[in-house]
């Protein structure tokens, strides 16, 4: 009767179910009668838009007749089931009327699905619909078994309806899943996720990518456009749009659990569902086991037997099904949205934050982030070096100079992965608390309190080792990230800087300088991976000392040991260990996220731009004090400052100003731009449109000009990764005429006639591929082009040839484009503008000295004594302090990568249409067997690989050998009395198993004498000795597999080490510098650690799949055959899942490089970005990169769902067939029963875990791949002989017939060369842009190699010299300089060759040092800035110490004092032959003079080979060379070529150059 009633209850609580799940269906009915909604013609949601064509495809007719099928027939049966029934004592009335009820109510649901005209309600109701099904299907199962087995023998046709009605209520449940929820949705003509779009059934069973699985089978390929776009939860415009309209106040951490927490409350939910539901096969399997324990010879199995084997299905299946969901939502509901979120946050607040580019004077030590990402190219301009370590106290200074760009990229590339990594597995915490409880009380039931405590102080043992070696590993890894942000800078360095380290020869120095860098990381891996190996020992001895002891002890209490026990114990210790190793690691990981997540919050907390300026007509300062900003309170003597401005430029105007070096020029410019904090007075600028308010696409030539609106050119051009017309147009709408007309007056006209695709030629990041003075004029066409009514130009003339100089002052500053704009500009030629200037300023001292428009100037001769400033010889105080023009650091894109000035300007564009910067290459298909091989025998060849197999065989052998010895040692005891009477307890209880145990245990500790026998003590010992042995062996063989990985690592470091700096220069010129880098550190990372882990763990899972299939072999030969059908099976989706996770891996990589390069590109701009107005465009495209890198990452963790949903089934397949097989084997006893389950509920873990450690390495191996594809890469010539010791001697230098190109299949540039240079002659070289000047010098450092013809120096053919030897005795001063970071002496001798005097003797020489102090200020802030100068005190001059320090790219010097130190490192070396590239042409005119005349007296016994845009510069040389397109068109003494009249082309420069008198004078006048 009792029973009765507990199925009543049980049926009554599940209709009450079903009744609670039709109340949706009630209240849309409802609304439905109460509101006559019309269907959406075409259907929209926050997710995109459906098109007509995907409305026509949408229909769920069929599955609405399905599900009113199933309804309709369902409802008959069970009345019919009640009609039958009706009599029947054995059945309760009560019970069927319910049944018949829920029937009814299920068929309302049906009918309110078919009614509704929503397809989204539709599919909600039908998820409510199989939830009620699959209740209705559980209480008739129930029914069904209580009924027994009597009433269905007595009655089949009953025992039919039964069946149907579970089979009706089942079908049902699938038929409500099957409806679509929606038709296919687009955005911007792009096909969304259809995540939501499918069914239920499709959406839980991750089957919606079924159709791109099978196309990347097809194709063994994907591409970006083949994956659909991510959803509006993930789009990063969305997510940080929901974000800024939540506005958190709360600290970071919290605000970001309040944005998800519905996905992080379902999170934890289903975690505490999946620790109980972890222990229910193994609870299951305790029944079994149980029944076989008691079950008599020949007896046949009850129909609750088989009801136990359904359990163990549905267990497995739904545990499995549970974690799967957990799994995906971690990642597509916490990981990805959380990532791309913070992602947009950190870019968005980049374009509005104060941009500071020093540090000021307190010491803040920032938390090291592992670098496990791309960095970018860094732009010319701003370092790129990760956040330093803690270093000694001494170059503390040096450390605050290197405030550095990579921080912040890190911010996206590691701080944010690592929160949003974090936030995905965090519920692991409260997992592993929910599992300890779960699995105590279990273990407590089937073993009781004594022998479990004893197993557990063998755990507590061993907890303080594994917390010593997790603190010795934890403080490894921060060691080791603290050297790979050291290798990264290193790197970096080494990279942008490549240029000059080739042109001096110094390859095997940064080979050795990295290579220590990288000897330094592996000896950190090394402690590393020890620490791994005694933290893996831990985990491996814990689980086998928990059992034994455990075992034991029951085993000594109780005198024997049960399969039961045994075996399913056994299998509880294995999870609860797994559980409770991931704790140390997770804290860890806990606290990573913790320093990330405050790096991230103080970002986003740190100073905006404001707006400065109030709204006026006119630009102007009232007694202004303005100084670089900065995000901390320095005080005014530690920061330049230029005090007391009173300036109003004119409206409509050309306004310049002037000043020597360092005097705060830029600063003006940047004020103006409002990117400088305003200390006092008053700024005035007119007030721009915003970006929606200027209606771009609507411009027309009549309304083109905003009189408010900035352009804005800086002194170091910031150009992007796009065509030549796309830098110019920047975003505006192109008009023919306008952009004609712009590319004449910026004499771009002629260079686009020479590129072969004219203006659609790519330029390369940082605009690589153009010459110096390309590079300018193509940013100041993108000035000229816009709309901006105020022009804003920073040392425009000091890149340019004379002449060109000339046309672009004449017709583009003056021209039609210009007319009634307000020009303002930085120059020092204020001799070539004063015709058309109206209002000059001149700085210094750091203040204004001189302002006015220009008539009142010329009349007081304040004009005349500014020109002398510029251009006079007289002795003028030289500026010490060290400056930087706000550009440079801001927008400058060429510094370090565009070493020479006129390189590879026409390179890209003489093949047709082709890409400067090539797309990143991506493998197809599986990784090819020569990387295998190739990392195989880097790592130890076969020898080491066939003892690798061995070692891990053996491992295997003693795990299945421990099972089978207890199998052994259980069998023994099966006929004991104490297990009869153990059993006879089980028979009689039934459930309250837990309880007997409990009595026998106790009932044993109280007798007085426990009788220990020989035996046990045998079986123990053995069992013991067996685990000690695999514990042993089992942590080798890491350290085995470790010592391998090691070995590997270095040798392809060193093998890419010395192929990247040995590569080809135009190879290094068209990669940009992040696509390397990512070699060096995200590739690196995987190889060095996680490459090592998925060949160990991966080899392990494999073998044990094959432990497992071994010790289903001991029931039945049929398990053997089943695996191998079931393999087959796993193997078809292995393969399946291979063909298209390891594309979408590829392009995952490939994907996240953009986002770095995107945001230190705009970072380097954000200046110019900012002028223009254009942080809006730049976000947008941000969005953009970061929903291409979600978008991989989505489908990555979609393909590996599937794939392991699928697995999870066929391995429940597997165990429940062990278990059918077990029960009708006859004879078969409970040992060898828990022998062979404890080893299927394996089976679907190894599959997976294998398929995924296997795809683990293939897709890591792809690192292995890119990093060999570059150590294969073709270096520069390492042939060659020796030339003399003492060579060059003379320094002559014999030019023949010299044919030289960039690329084979470009044309040439040099076209027949033939001059020669005498001992120690000075040669200019002339010739306007693209002329081959710096081309020349390209092939005189062997950069090209010569196609024909040849070079000699001093008698020696330079093609057949080694190039080490000839570049280390020549040397090179760049147009661009590079500095590498450091001190003033490390950049001058880098490897300590001369005395400290000798390097102030070249300081001097080149007017860096002076007695009088310095008279002008710093432009930038630095670390240790100096006195801001009034008039009363004076500038610090960083010169005079040695050790000051230089930040990375010398970003803390101006671009003359750049220069000037590259100068001062030349003479150091004292070179035969010297070539100098525009060296010294960001230098004002009066210290130019003051080098030149250096240079004259300094390199008396060097050959001098100078390039120059300043006529002046080479007029008094010994001869002069002007090249014209490749060849030589005059050459002679600067009197020859001036002689040759007005068809000179020497002459007609000098004629154009508006110096013509006086280098009339200076050529004459050196002849005479």
């Amino acid at each position: 009767m009792k029973r009765d009633d507990t199925l009543l209850a049980v049926v009554g609580t599940g209709a009450a179910v079903i009744a609670l799940c039709s109340l949706p269906a009630v209240t849309g009915i409802v609304t439905r009668l109460r509101k006559r909604t019309v269907a959406q013609e075409i259907y929209s949601d926050g997710d995109g838009t459906a098109t007509p064509e995907s409305m026509k495809v949408f229909s769920s007719t069929l599955q609405n007749a399905f599900v009113l099928l199933f309804a309709v027939a369902g409802f008959p049966v069970s009345v019919v089931l009640l009609c039958e029934t009706l009599h029947d004592p054995a059945v309760r009335l009560e019970s069927l009327i319910l049944i018949v009820a829920s029937w009814g109510v299920l068929l309302f649901q049906a009918a309110a699905i078919i009614s509704s005209r929503n397809s989204v309600q539709a599919y909600d109701l039908g998820i409510y619909s199989f939830l009620s099904s699959i209740v209705l299907a559980g209480i008739v199962l129930a029914q069904g078994a209580a009924i027994g087995e009597s009433l269905f023998e007595g009655n089949p046709t009953l025992a039919v309806l039964w069946i149907a009605q579970i089979a009706l209520a089942v079908c049902l449940g699938i038929a409500s899943l099957s409806l679509p929820r929606r038709p296919d949705v687009f955005i911007n003509g792009e096909l969304i996720d259809r995540m939501y779009t499918v069914s239920a059934f499709n959406r839980f069973n991750f089957s919606w990518p079924i159709t791109l699985i099978k196309l990347a089978s097809k194709r063994k390929d994907l591409d970006m456009a083949d994956l659909s776009r991510p959803n509006q939860f993930i789009r990063a415009a969305e997510v940080s749009t929901d974000w800024e309209r939540r506005n958190y106040k709360h600290p970071l951490w919290l605000s970001l659990i309040l944005a998800h927490k519905e996905a992080f409350i379902l999170q934890w939910a289903l975690t505490l569902l999946t620790s109980v539901l972890n222990f229910a096969p193994q609870w299951v399997i305790l029944q079994l086991l149980r029944i076989l324990e008691t079950r008599q010879v020949g007896s046949t199995n009850g129909i609750d037997v088989w009801i136990w084997v359904v359990w163990l299905f549905v267990a497995i299946i739904t545990q499995a099904w549970v974690e799967s969901f957990i799994f995906w939502l971690s990642w597509a509901e916490l990981a990805i949205p959380i990532r791309a979120q913070l992602a947009a946050l950190v870019f968005g607040k980049s374009m509005r934050r104060k941009d500071v580019k020093g540090a000021g004077k307190t010491k803040k030590k920032v938390p090291i982030g592992e670098s496990a990402e791309p960095t970018v190219a860094a732009p010319a301009g701003e370092s790129v070096a990760a956040d330093r370590p803690e270093v000694p106290e001494e170059v503390d200074v040096e450390e605050e100079v290197k405030k550095s760009k990579q921080s912040t990229v890190n911010l996206i590339g590691v701080d944010g992965k690592r929160v949003a990594d974090f936030c995905s597995y965090q519920n692991m915490f409260p997992g592993s608390l929910f599992k300890l409880i779960v699995s105590l009380a279990f273990l407590v039931s089937l073993l009781g309190w004594m022998p479990l405590l004893a197993g557990f102080s063998a755990m507590l043992a061993i907890m303080p080792v594994n917390i010593h070696f997790s603190k010795k590993y934890s403080a490894a890894q921060d060691r080791l990230m603290k050297v790979r942000d050291e290798k990264m800078e290193v790197v970096t360095e080494a990279l942008q800087g490549i240029r000059q380290i080739k042109f001096s020869a110094l390859e095997p120095e940064w080979e050795k300088k990295i290579g220590g860098v990288r000897e330094r990381e592996l000896g950190a891996v090394w402690d590393v991976f020890m620490g791994d190996t005694a933290l893996l020992a831990c985990w491996v001895t814990s689980p086998i000392l928990l059992s034994a002891i455990s075992l034991a002890v029951y085993a000594v209490l109780n005198g024997s040991l049960t399969p039961s026990v045994a075996f399913v114990s056994l299998g509880v210790f294995k999870a609860l260990e797994v559980t409770l190793s991931v704790v140390p690691e997770l804290t860890t990981d806990l606290l990573d996220a913790w320093v990330s997540i405050k790096r991230i919050e103080e970002y986003l907390k740190s100073p905006e731009v404001t707006p400065i300026a109030k709204d006026s007509q006119q630009v102007s300062f009232e007694n202004a004090s303005i100084a670089w900003p900065s995000d901390e309170k320095i005080e005014d003597d530690e920061r330049f400052i230029l005090r007391n401005v009173n300036v109003t430029f004119p409206q409509g105007e050309l306004s310049v100003i002037s000043g020597k070096t360092g005097t705060g020029k830029s600063l003006l410019l940047s004020a103006i731009l409002g990117e400088v904090d305003l200390l006092e007075g008053t700024l005035y600028t007119p007030k721009a449109p915003s970006l929606a308010d200027r209606y771009d696409s609507k411009a027309t030539k009549d309304n083109w000009i905003i009189p408010e609106a900035i352009a804005y050119v800086a002194q170091i051009p910031w150009i992007e990764n796009a065509s030549i017309r796309d830098n110019i147009s920047f975003g505006l709408p192109f008009n023919e005429d306008r952009y004609r007309k712009t590319v004449e007056v910026c004499a771009l006209k002629k260079d686009l006639e020479m590129l072969q695709d004219g203006e659609n030629t790519e330029i390369g990041a940082n605009g690589i591929n153009l010459s110096g003075g390309q590079k300018w004029r193509v940013t100041l066409a993108r000035a000229i082009y816009s709309r901006a009514g105020i022009l804003v130009l920073d040392d425009i003339f000091s890149a340019v040839d004379a002449h060109v100089g000339r046309h672009i002052f004449e017709n583009c500053l003056n021209g039609e484009l210009a007319t009634g704009r307000t020009r303002i500009l930085v120059t020092h030629h204020v001799a070539l503008c004063e015709p058309k200037t109206k209002y000059l300023v001149e700085l210094g001292d750091g203040r204004v000295l001189t302002e006015g428009l220009l008539s009142e100037l010329r009349e007081d001769g304040a004009l005349q004594r500014i020109k002398s400033h510029e251009q006079s010889q007289q002795e003028i105080e030289i500026e010490g302090i060290t400056a930087v023009n706000s550009d440079e650091s801001t927008d400058g894109e060429a510094g370090q990568d565009s070493v020479d000035g006129d390189t590879l300007k026409k390179v890209a564009s003489k093949t047709a249409a082709r890409k400067f910067v090539e797309e990143e290459s991506r493998e197809q298909g599986a990784v090819r067997k020569h990387i295998y091989l190739t990392y195989l025998n880097d790592s130890g060849g076969w020898f080491y690989w066939v003892f690798a197999w061995i070692l891990f065989s053996t491992v295997m052998g003693f795990s299945v050998g421990r099972s089978w010895w207890l199998k052994i040692w259980t069998s023994n005891y099966q006929d004991s009395e104490i297990s009869t009477q153990i059993f006879n307890a089980t028979r009689e209880h039934g459930f309250s198993y837990a309880a007997s145990i409990q009595q026998i245990s106790i009932h044993s500790l109280s007798a007085p004498d426990v009788h220990v026998d020989k035996d046990l003590m045998f079986y123990l010992g053995i069992y013991v000795l067996l685990g000690v042995v695999s514990s042993v062996i089992g942590t080798l063989k890491y350290l085995y597999i470790y010592i391998g990985s090691i070995r590997a690592s270095r040798k392809l470091f060193t093998k890419l080490n010395f192929a990247v700096l040995r590569a080809p220069i135009r190879w290094l010129d068209t990669v940009p510098v992040g696509r390397v880098l990512n070699r060096y550190t995200a590739d690196f990372h995987i190889i060095d650690s996680a490459l090592a882990n998925s060949f160990s763990f991966g080899a392990g899972s494999f073998l044990q799949l094959i432990g497992v299939i071994i010790a289903g072999l001991f029931v039945s030969p049929f398990i053997v055959l089943l695996a191998v059908i079931l393999l087959v099976i796993c193997l078809y989706y292995a393969v399946r899942y291979l063909d298209a996770a390891r594309p979408v891996k590829r392009l995952e990589s490939t994907t996240k490089s953009p986002v770095f390069e995107q945001f230190g590109s705009a970072l380097t701009g954000v200046a110019t970005i900012r002028g223009f107005n254009k942080s809006e465009v730049y976000i947008d495209r941000m969005h953009r990169k970061i929903d291409d890198y979600s978008t991989s990452t989505w489908h990555l963790f979609l393909f590996n769902r599937w794939m392991g949903w699928r697995m999870a089934c066929v391995g429940s397949v597997f165990a429940t067939f062990v278990s059918i097989l077990i029960l009708i084997t006859p004879g078969i006893d409970s040992a060898l029963a828990g022998f062979a389950l404890a080893f299927a509920l394996e089976f679907s873990g190894c599959v997976i875990w294998t398929v995924r450690l296997y795809s683990n390495v293939e897709l890591n191996m792809n690192a292995a791949e890119r990093i060999i594809e570059y150590t294969e890469l073709p270096t520069e010539s390492l042939e060659g002989k020796n030339p003399p010791a003492a060579w060059p001697t003379e320094g002559r230098i014999e030019v023949e017939d010299l044919v030289a190109g960039y690329a084979a299949d470009l044309p040439p540039v040099l076209k027949g060369l033939t001059f020669s240079v005498n001992r120690n002659e000075r040669v200019g070289v002339v010739g306007r842009t693209g002329a081959g000047k710096s081309s020349l010098t390209l092939a005189l450092f062997r950069f090209l190699e010569a196609r024909s013809g040849s070079i000699h120096i001093d008698g020696q053919d330079i093609s057949k010299i080694n190039l080490h030897d000839l570049r280390s005795r020549l040397a090179i001063i760049p147009q661009d300089p590079v500095l590498f970071s450091g001190t003033v002496r490390s950049n001058l001798d880098p490897f300590d060759h001369h005395t400290d005097a000798e390097l102030r003797d070249c300081l001097d020489r080149v007017h860096l040092l002076t007695n009088s102090g310095g008279s002008s200020g710093a432009a930038t802030p630095r670390g240790s800035s100096s006195p801001a100068a009034t008039i009363g005190p004076k500038n610090t001059n960083i010169f005079n110490n040695l050790n000051s320090a230089i930040s990375e790219g010398g970003l803390n010097l101006s671009q003359g004092q750049r220069q000037l130190l590259c100068l001062a490192r030349a003479i150091v070396s004292r070179p035969r032959v010297m070539v100098l590239d525009e060296a010294t042409s960001a230098v004002d005119m009066h210290t130019d003079g003051l080098i030149q005349r250096s240079i004259r007296e300094e390199f008396t016994d060097s050959t001098l080979i100078v390039i120059a845009h300043r006529l002046s510069t080479i007029a008094d040389f010994d001869r002069i060379l002007v090249l014209s397109d490749g060849q030589v068109a005059e050459y002679g003494t600067p009197k020859e070529l001036w002689e040759k009249g007005e068809n000179g082309i020497f002459r007609g420069m000098c004629e154009e150059s508006g110096e013509k008198n006086k280098l009339k004078s200076v050529v004459f006048g050196i002849t005479e």
